[in-house]
């Protein structure tokens, strides 16, 4: 199985003059034997000195993976480096599918972050495709309903949105801080988009 390309390691910052997290800005990866080494570009996450460096790894390792998307859920495994860490809300290219990381399982326990080998499962959920609730208003009548779209598709106030086949001008936006009467949101911060129909299909 392809190895998931590493994305952090906690390396020693020689201007933090101490070991901080470190991103993987670009590398090429080789494997001879038990060892695998990235030659690449890392930047500190703390005081952002960006560096060449050779970062040598044991092999790569499987870990479960479960990818959740609506009410199906499916099991498959994918491969990381032994410390390489994993960090909720990271997304991942999972069977092609890109998902995002919603939690972490150790053992015995849930975490936020942890190292590959650290890791029993990764629960992730599909994010090729959000899920934003849309609720359609006209008099004292509303309607709920459902548009599957890109997480970082931006939905306007003000603008018109096609539902189904209903048009509808988006009045009011939820995120999940906040409550939008001007501005936008991208579809994966949004919890619910209110929107007021404008065509004469309304509910036929």
């Amino acid at each position: 199985m392809k190895m998931a390309t590493p994305s952090a390691y906690y390396l020693e910052c020689p201007a933090c003059d101490k070991e901080t997290l470190h991103k993987l800005l670009k590398g090429t990866a080789s494997e001879k034997g038990e060892e695998f080494t990235i030659d690449g570009v890392v930047e500190c996450k703390e005081c952002g000195h960006t560096r060449k460096k050779v970062i040598r790894e044991k092999n790569a390792i499987d870990v479960p993976v479960i990818i959740s998307w609506k009410e199906e859920s499916q099991r498959t495994v994918t491969s990381f480096l032994p410390d390489e860490w994993l960090h909720v809300g990271e997304e991942l290219i999972v069977d092609n599918a890109r998902v995002k990381i919603t939690s972490l399982e150790t053992d015995g326990k849930r975490v936020d972050s942890a190292k590959a080998d650290e890791v029993i499962t990764i629960w992730t959920k599909k994010h090729d495709k959000v899920r934003v609730k849309v609720a359609l208003h006209k008099g004292n009548t509303t309607l709920s309903k459902v548009l599957e779209v890109p997480p970082d598709e931006e939905f306007f106030v003000n603008n018109e949105i096609q539902v189904g086949k209903y048009n509808a001008v988006v009045h009011r936006i939820k995120t999940h801080n906040d409550i939008l009467k001007r501005g936008k949101a991208v579809a994966e911060d949004i919890r619910r988009v209110y929107a007021t129909v404008i065509d004469d299909n309304y509910f036929l």
